[in-house]
């Protein structure tokens, strides 16, 4: 008997074949996020991938950040600025990660710390893939900014001469940040030197959008910002489980939006199932949230996805 068929069919008894297949499996267009969680076996895994636990872990941050925010009174709309660096393109892999994420903590606190400005945000990871991303930009400019960007901060800068068809279609993490800053009171200053200091950084000045420094919205209260953006880093990189269009912002035009206004989706409801072709696979969301896991066991308060500098004035 062939070799390569009698270890097949050891796999397939022993189960392993099955789990294989699994965990490439996608889950099928409109299916609920925590059931998505249940059928890769991880409902209890307690990572920010569940909405009670992101909500939880949000309002702690809001807390914090509204907090200082008050001490700062009307100068805070001023002062305080929402900043989003994106680190590296790495594989899934906790100790990957673990390097890319030590590496990403020293320079942010080198460079935030030798201006003695204060800082609280979140590290957040996000699953990416380059053959999808690619696939999409034809049809999305904000897809395609986003393939340029990150393909900047892979190990493969032209990465589609150099990687092979196979190593396109594997998903990747993107390691970043998004944190609020306080410039203090010399605010246009210290931006400007803060500016000048990611200029001079050569693995924080490898890609245009690479690194964002942007004013709260001026039509909301500081509070209401605050929130929105604690809601926000605390989501767990992959909104709704999925690869997220454009830098975290979804589309308007989302195909999803286009199949339920055509009164498809749900079979129960008299629509056809369609494979989520966006979604993490059962083995993506099965790596994404190990690495939360291992991202929140940081601190024993499992919030070591926190990122922070200074101690305010």
């Amino acid at each position: 008997m062939d070799p390569q068929f009698t270890e097949l069919k050891k796999k397939s008894k022993s189960g392993e074949l099955f789990e294989s297949y699994a965990s490439h499996m996608r889950y099928n267009l409109g299916t609920h996020k925590k059931t998505r969680l249940k059928k890769a076996g991880l409902e209890l895994s307690g990572s920010l991938l569940h909405d009670r636990i992101a909500k939880e872990h949000g309002e702690k941050l809001f807390k914090e950040l509204h907090d200082y925010s008050k001490n700062r009174g009307k100068a805070a709309d001023s002062r305080l600025r929402f900043m989003t660096v994106l680190h590296s393109v790495v594989e899934p892999e906790v100790a990957t990660v673990e390097a890319a994420v030590e590496q990403f903590t020293a320079t942010y606190k080198e460079i935030l710390g030798s201006l003695g400005l204060w800082s609280l945000g979140a590290i957040e990871l996000e699953m990416v893939n380059f053959d999808i991303l690619e696939r999409i930009s034809q049809a999305r400019n904000d897809e395609a900014r986003k393939l340029n960007v990150l393909s900047n901060l892979s190990a493969y800068s032209d990465f589609r001469s150099k990687l092979k068809a196979n190593d396109r279609k594997k998903t990747k993490v993107l390691v970043h940040c998004h944190v609020v800053v306080d410039l203090g009171e010399d605010f246009t200053i210290n931006e400007q030197l803060l500016r000048n200091l990611i200029i001079d950084e050569p693995g924080w000045n490898r890609s245009v959008y690479q690194v964002e420094i942007k004013g709260l919205f001026k039509n909301r209260k500081t509070s209401k910002n605050l929130k929105a953006i604690a809601a926000y880093v605390t989501k767990g990189g992959n909104e709704s489980l999925r690869y997220n269009a454009g830098f975290g912002r979804d589309l308007a035009e989302d195909l999803e939006a286009k199949i339920w206004r055509e009164g498809l989706g749900r079979s129960g409801r008299g629509g056809e199932t369609i494979e989520d072709e966006r979604g993490l696979t059962v083995g993506e969301l099965r790596q994404l949230d190990a690495l939360y896991c291992w991202l929140m066991g940081r601190r024993s308060d499992g919030r070591g996805y926190v990122l922070s500098s200074g101690v305010g004035d």
